[in-house]
């Protein structure tokens, strides 16, 4: 099993890659849709973040008890 800084590695090499086709292959309207998409990806990220730091948090105190 892949440990997270391997993870991490391989999330870079493919963003580099992604990075790389977007410039060379994608028209522009495409690419348009492409950042809203990415945008509304990042924010449900965030979220989903902020609710896993929250649970985190709610098991820490009811750990301390």
């Amino acid at each position: 099993m892949a440990n997270f800084e391997e993870i991490g590695r391989t999330i870079d090499e493919e963003l580099a890659r992604l990075k790389l086709y977007v410039e060379r292959e994608m028209k522009p309207v495409t690419r348009r849709q492409l950042v809203r998409a990415l945008r509304s990806a990042s924010l449900r990220l965030a979220k989903l973040a902020r609710k896993v730091e929250g649970r985190r948090a709610g098991s820490a105190a009811g750990d301390a008890k």
